[in-house]
């Protein structure tokens, strides 16, 4: 008997739910339209909120532009073992119709009161984007900012590319930029954004509308100076982070390692994957030496940051996104398949090595100048703002 009744009594707690989740569907569109004509003027002057998954990039680049005098704040979508600093967070619920009144709260409570939304890979509170037309509506802002393969296409990519590309031997499956989710957020952008940034060139393959914005430097504290790798037949520390080994070329990063200690070279390789970020930069420090971004086409956030901690990289970067100043530079440019011979060449000639290492956190520096990154954005947000009205008002608001 008590069983039955556990089971009515959920049964009917279902379908209460179901049914208020189908009621508060249909009621949303006008929820919105009359919030839209009360809190329309309701914004923080000066403002902008930084959206994404719970990672530390955002985090840091609003500590930026708080720099530059603009109200900056994150808001992260869900947690991560990983990171766990932001201003503000939303938890989507189990239950659709929780989930359906989190996203009305966090969206007017939070993301309505500033005047740029700058979306990070175009997450969104919602999996159906409800609120990117409301945005609009209001007459606030939408920068995206693409990071990643949510952007790439993969047929494109390796016709352009295919001697070697990061789509080549990747591991997920399904592959990200053929997913639903991906594929919502390339056609949100179009439709939604009033501009459009990628952190690397290489990604405008993909999306030639967009604008490349360089990574910020971290704020990194370099450790006091240790004795490193200083004489010919001294061992080398080499380290490679990379949650994503397919893509990265990892495993040919590790054959050339082998072959190089199968010949008698003394390195000590560690491949990091799967850790809290403060403790990647740890390990980062005590390297000699660190590689990464073998097959993208262009360097990316791991390879600032051993170069922030004063760590000579190895990196590929593609010929038309060569520069002279990053040939001056504390990088260090080869391909797979010449990245034995490179390493080897280091190991040979230590005081090369030590003469990248003297020059390494200088040129990063230079190269990605944070002052610089943050008054280019906020002129973005600014010029957006002069603008006499979004670049989708025309959508119309169904959500």
């Amino acid at each position: 008997m008590r069983a039955w009744l556990r089971r009515l009594t959920g049964a009917v707690a279902r379908a209460v739910l179901v049914a208020g989740e189908r009621l508060l569907l249909a009621l949303r569109p006008a929820i919105n339209r009359v919030l839209i004509a009360l809190l329309r003027r309701r914004v923080r002057p000066n403002s902008v909120l930084h959206i994404s998954y719970m990672v530390h990039i955002p985090y840091y680049t609003v500590q930026h532009l708080r720099r530059q005098g603009i109200t900056a704040d994150y808001l992260a979508i869900g947690s991560s073992p990983f990171w766990d600093r932001c201003d503000h967070r939303f938890t989507p619920a189990r239950w659709p119709l929780l989930r359906l009144l989190r996203e009305l709260a966090t969206f007017w409570g939070v993301v309505a009161r500033y005047e740029i939304v700058h979306a990070h890979f175009l997450y969104t509170l919602s999996p159906d984007g409800w609120e990117l037309p409301v945005l609009q509506r209001l007459g606030r802002r939408l920068v995206v900012h693409f990071r990643g393969c949510e952007a790439r296409d993969r047929a494109r990519n390796m016709a352009l590319h295919p001697e070697v590309n990061i789509c080549q031997n990747c591991e997920h499956d399904p592959y990200i930029c053929q997913t639903p989710s991906a594929e919502r957020r390339r056609v949100w952008a179009r439709q939604f954004a009033d501009a459009v940034l990628v952190t690397t060139p290489d990604m405008r393959d993909f999306m030639p509308e967009a604008a490349h914005f360089p990574f910020f430097m971290p704020d990194i504290e370099v450790p006091p100076a240790r004795d490193r790798a200083g004489s010919e037949g001294a061992e080398l520390a080499i380290v490679h982070v990379t949650n994503q080994p397919g893509i990265e070329g990892t495993s040919e990063i590790n054959e050339a390692v082998e072959r190089l200690r199968a010949r008698g070279r003394r390195i000590r390789f560690r491949w990091l994957h799967d850790l809290p970020h403060d403790q990647v930069l740890a390990e980062l420090a005590e390297a000699d030496l660190a590689i990464g971004k073998m097959k993208m086409g262009y360097y990316a956030n791991a390879q600032i940051e051993s170069m922030a901690l004063g760590v000579p990289t190895i990196t590929f970067v593609r010929d038309e996104f060569m520069t002279d100043e990053l040939r001056r530079s504390g990088f260090i440019f080869t391909t797979l398949g010449r990245l034995e011979e490179t390493i080897e060449y280091y190991l040979d000639h230590p005081e090369a090595l030590a003469a990248k290492r003297s020059i390494a956190r200088d040129s990063i520096r230079r190269l990605h100048d944070n002052d610089m990154l943050a008054r280019q954005l906020v002129g973005l947000y600014r010029e957006l703002l002069r603008r006499t009205a979004p670049a989708a008002t025309r959508q119309r608001v169904a959500a």
